[in-house]
């Protein structure tokens, strides 16, 4: 009211007085008055309005902050979950965050019943997937951005920016990783939309430091542009971080803790360029956690910030260096293929690149839908390209060009193996083919699997082998693709499930490591158990020697063993100190020339004499997974990284 009055004031009475002023002869000095008074009225309307627009636009936002909910049909976080949306539509909320681990293993399923729970929110909803979502995903992660939209985002409230962004890991164990694609759209974005006086909350599941391999590359672009916090998942637990002088707050998981069953939740207020944090347990009055000022990182002056990665390895072993790098403006999840002079790999884009070994410059590349994460394979002058949406293709090696493709309904994220003119490949959760590589139709196929294939089958004369996310490792007749077997490890936890696991295959054992930490050795014929021993913590990464005589196998500390492949039980033969501190990388080992080479997932490649088993040298290639290491014809060295690196070592350093 009190505004109208000055709109009429300035707008109407003053003209009308004008007006009449005129019509009576007035005095000029009475009108200049006038005009002098108008003048003021106008000034103090505009900053009354001003005043207003400005407590408009610091009215308080609040939100509720869900992460690490961990939802599985049926189970009690599936209620839990119902539960806190129904609190969340008694209260007033202006939206609701949710930072990833929405489910237990990222089926289609999980992911469903989370998406038809949060649709009964009365607010805005905006989400990004977690680790959970983007290691074991069915769908290759396909079906998250169907039922979300994107797996990124972006929006404003009042004068604050939000921003979301994934963090992987992408289907396999790994550190989180932004891929270079979603940083150069972190980049653009924020160079775009974020003018004077706005300032930037970025959302992620990992926290911006330790778990995150390249959060240097992240981090500087934030606070380029006004980031006064982050929001982050993953450890479970209402805590306060210092992400290179950024505060950030790490959400407590919905999952019942502190010795209470009932779930709970996080609750952010923005209000006078303050955060005010809250932790809310289901029921119960909401417990203050933290508060402070967005303006100064006093809060965060005592808490110590992740040291920059460190390369001062290399200056240990001068003389390793690569002779060949190549780094892709996107991320990379497949093994390199050196073939006759070429290096032939996939990115996170969809492409298929064959590129000049010796000049650099791109001989073909072919695009695809969704990410690249089967390594392509050769054989017979094709090399095999496996997609996300379904197919199976046979591109010829010189000029790239389409000779066949077959439709396989489910996602190809497995490396597959060719003999001859055969190649064998498990396909999504549900079929294993035989392929004759040369024109693409289907010898055989089997479908007894339930559960992901991930990991490079193994074969000898007559049988084939290989693990999926089903808890099961699976034995096949070659030439038939008849199931001779299934063995698994008696748990009924398929995170332990031999579903990225290369076996060997050696004396009629089969030997695996899997994720419950068990090295396992079983007879080939029977499927039987020989022996089982968790003695030394194996996970997913081993090789066989090329004599047959010992199964490498890389620990989660430090240490790379050699064990007896004919003894009666678990035989230790050798091992070596390689000084990697904690290791998950799911790479294989790989032996040649007498160096046995192991890759971890901080980008260190290990090199280690076979024969006296002394470390040979270390190099930090980068910062992220090393996807995989492989030798070409003249036995020099190729790696590739998940940040998108390609490189060649000589054989001879």
């Amino acid at each position: 009211m009190f505004f109208s009055f000055l709109f009429y004031v300035d707008v109407i009475f003053f003209p009308a007085i004008r007006r009449q002023c005129f019509c009576a002869l007035f005095t000029p000095y009475i009108y200049i008055m006038l005009r002098i008074m108008r003048k003021l009225l106008s000034g103090f309307l505009v900053l009354l309005l001003a005043a207003r627009a400005q407590a408009q636009s610091d009215q308080p936002i609040r939100f509720a902050f869900l992460t690490d909910i961990h939802v599985s049909p049926g189970i009690p976080s599936e209620k839990g979950l119902a539960d806190i949306v129904r609190e969340i539509n008694t209260q007033q909320f202006d939206f609701v965050v949710l930072t990833g681990d929405l489910t237990n293993t990222g089926n289609d399923a999980e992911l469903e019943a989370v998406h038809k729970i949060v649709q009964d929110l009365k607010f805005p909803l905006y989400v990004i997937p977690g680790n959970h979502e983007t290691n074991w995903s069915e769908s290759a992660a396909q079906t998250f951005v169907r039922l979300w939209g994107n797996d990124r985002f972006y929006f404003e409230k009042g004068k604050y920016v939000f921003v979301g962004f994934n963090s992987g890991p992408y289907m396999k164990m790994g550190d989180g990783h932004v891929k270079e694609e979603d940083i150069h759209w972190l980049k653009k974005t924020l160079a775009q939309k974020v003018t004077p006086g706005k300032t930037v909350v970025s959302l992620c599941h990992y926290p911006l430091g330790d778990g995150l391999d390249n959060w240097q590359n992240v981090t500087p672009i934030l606070k380029a542009h006004n980031t006064r916090l982050d929001l982050c998942g993953h450890g479970h637990r209402l805590s306060l971080h210092n992400f290179d002088g950024i505060p950030g707050v790490m959400g407590r998981s919905s999952l019942p803790y502190k010795g209470t069953e009932l779930p709970g939740y996080n609750i952010v207020q923005l209000r006078n360029d303050s955060a005010f944090f809250f932790e809310k347990t289901l029921t119960q009055d909401a417990v203050p956690f933290k508060a402070f000022s967005l303006l100064n990182k006093d809060i965060i002056k005592d808490v110590k910030s992740m040291p920059l990665p460190d390369y001062s390895i290399n200056n240990t072993y001068p003389k390793v260096k690569p002779v060949f790098t190549f780094q892709d403006t996107s991320a990379s999840f497949t093994g390199p293929l050196p073939l006759d002079g070429q290096v032939i790999f996939g990115n996170s884009q969809g492409e298929v690149i064959s590129m000049n070994a010796a000049s650099k410059k791109v001989n073909w590349r072919r695009k695809f839908t969704g990410s690249i994460y089967a390594t392509p394979l050769t054989g017979r002058g094709i090399v095999t390209a496996g997609t996300v949406d379904g197919f199976i293709y046979g591109l010829d090696a010189k000029t790239g060009k389409e000779k066949w493709k077959l439709g396989v309904t489910e996602p190809v994220i497995a490396e597959g193996l060719v003999e001859g003119n055969l190649l064998y490949i498990g396909v999504g959760s549900h079929a294993f083919y035989c392929i004759n590589i040369e024109n693409g139709a289907v010898i055989w196929k089997n479908t007894s699997m339930n559960g992901q294939m991930q990991g490079k089958p193994t074969a000898n004369a007559k049988e084939i082998v290989f693990g999926a996310w089903d808890r099961h490792l699976y034995c096949l007749d070659k030439a038939t693709g008849e199931l001779k077997w299934k063995w698994n490890n008696g748990s009924m936890q398929k995170l332990y499930s031999p579903g990225n696991v290369k076996p060997a295959i050696v004396n009629d054992r089969v030997f695996i490591v899997a994720p419950d930490r068990y090295m396992t050795a079983i007879d080939l014929k029977t499927g039987q158990t020989i022996w089982r021993n968790n003695r030394y913590r194996v996970r997913e990464s081993m090789e066989v020697s090329p004599d047959g005589k010992a199964v490498y196998a890389k620990l989660m500390e430090d240490t790379v063993i050699a064990v007896s492949t004919t003894a009666p039980s678990f035989e230790l033969l050798w091992y070596t100190d390689a000084h990697y501190g904690y290791e998950h990388n799911p790479c294989p080992l790989f032996e040649s020339n007498g160096t046995l080479y192991t890759g971890t997932k901080n980008g260190l490649l290990i090199a280690i004499d076979v024969a006296t088993h002394q470390l040979k040298w270390v190099h930090k290639a980068g910062n992220s997974s090393i996807n995989k290491i492989t030798a070409d014809k003249n036995g020099d060295i190729w790696i590739s990284l998940i940040e998108g690196k390609v490189m060649k070592f000589p054989k001879k350093v």
